[in-house]
């Protein structure tokens, strides 16, 4: 009884466990998940908080030096039988407005992991639609592939019995007999895809290996298909952040060469003592000019830092030249998929479905042999997967232009 007792409860624990490890999960809420949970993002993150280090760090001068001097000790007499005693202390500092362009290219810095950060999230947003519409696809396909099945079984009995009952040959029902065969492949291979498909999403939402965790997405892939101006939104590639990382790029390499050129300029070392001799205290202070009398090492900085800031202007203009062909190319294939659908939309789709109603029909009265009806069902079951695709093409393709431009579409 208590063994019996004991089983029970296992049972009830594993299920009740089971069932809290299914999460539903609308494609709002993935984007959410995955903004919160993914680790490249927060790698991204944890790159601005870096650079606000390095920023930190190359502010900060050099540390001040301390000393304490003792002189005119009489020979063989403690150190506290000196002459003279000097306490001081000096602080060396660069020219000050080597601060004022070092602050400009290091805040550009950040400023551009900030950027980077951003471009991240919107590729990252992309992902997941691409991601999510893609698990939508394959659990759509595999109910076509279970409905093929179920409707090759069925017409491989019905051949069977026919061919006991003499009503058809043994052809037929070989044929009837591979058609099954390839229904089951193909069922085989949508489960596989779908599994894939899963994993991919549970990837990029950022869940780990071991986490038990069953996603049940709530959304639909939508059959509605909208047209957006071409005029209306190039403008966001301007504001674009690949761009924006490119331009602070820029402005940091700019005044990082304007820093090298601070590097001919003297620095400043300021000092301050207190001493004391024969019992009397004085105090004093100087000020010094530490000029570079060796500049060749100075000047290939700033040959470097102008070459860097050549080529972050150039890469300005690539990134430019690059957003703007993935833009013309990304409303290109938009409107091929707005197209495609439509097609489907308008006469595919419905002409698929007469033809196999009509041969459905025809089959069942002995007008048409197997085989065509196999053609007319094969031509329904793949037209409705190329709607099917097509719809989410479509909604990749959307969220491609959303990516590029920053406007949710």
């Amino acid at each position: 009884m208590k063994v019996l007792l004991l089983s029970l409860f296992l049972i009830i624990d594993f299920s009740s466990g089971y069932a809290q490890t299914a999460r539903t999960l609308s494609l709002a809420e993935a984007e959410t998940l995955a903004l919160k949970q993914n680790p490249l993002l927060r790698m991204q993150y944890d790159k601005i908080e870096a650079q606000k280090g390095v920023y930190w760090l190359e502010m900060i001068p050099e540390n001040p030096e301390f000393g304490i001097e003792v002189e005119q000790i009489p020979k063989n007499s403690p150190l506290k039988r000196y002459g003279e005693k000097r306490v001081y202390v000096s602080q060396s500092l660069d020219f000050p407005t080597n601060y004022i362009f070092r602050h400009k290219s290091l805040n550009a810095e950040i400023q551009r992991e900030r950027f980077r950060t951003e471009e991240f999230k919107r590729e990252l947003i992309f992902q997941v639609k691409q991601a999510y519409f893609n698990v939508l696809l394959q659990e759509k396909l595999l109910g076509l592939a279970r409905k093929n099945l179920e409707l090759s079984q069925e017409f491989y009995d019905r051949s069977k019995r026919s061919y006991e009952l003499g009503e058809t040959d043994r052809l037929t029902v070989l044929k009837a007999k591979v058609n099954l065969g390839n229904a089951h492949k193909q069922l085989n291979g949508e489960e596989k895809n779908l599994d894939a498909a899963i994993a991919r999403l549970r990837q990029v939402l950022g869940f780990k290996e071991d986490e038990r965790l069953k996603i049940v997405l709530t959304d639909s892939i939508p059959q509605a298909i909208q047209e957006y101006s071409y005029e209306k939104l190039k403008p966001g590639i301007r504001i674009h952040p690949a761009l924006k990382a490119a331009q602070t790029e820029q402005l940091a390499a700019l005044n990082a060469s304007r820093l090298a050129y601070g590097g001919f300029l003297p620095q400043i070392s300021l000092s301050y003592f207190k001493q004391k001799i024969a019992d009397q205290d004085f105090w004093g202070g100087g000020i010094s000019l530490s000029f570079p009398l060796w500049f060749f090492g100075q000047k290939g900085r700033v040959q470097e830092q102008n070459a860097r800031f050549s080529m972050a202007r150039y890469f300005v203009s690539a990134e430019n030249l690059r957003l703007t062909k993935d833009f013309h190319q990304a409303m290109a294939n938009f409107q091929k998929a707005v197209n495609e659908v439509r097609l489907y939309q308008t006469s595919l789709l419905s002409e698929a479905q007469e033809v196999f109603r009509i041969a459905q029909k025809s089959y069942s009265v002995g007008e048409i042999g197997y085989l065509q009806f196999i053609d007319a069902q094969q031509t329904l079951i793949n037209t409705q997967s190329g709607y099917l695709r097509s719809l989410t093409n479509y909604q990749i393709e959307k969220a491609h232009l959303t990516k590029l431009v920053g406007e949710e579409l």
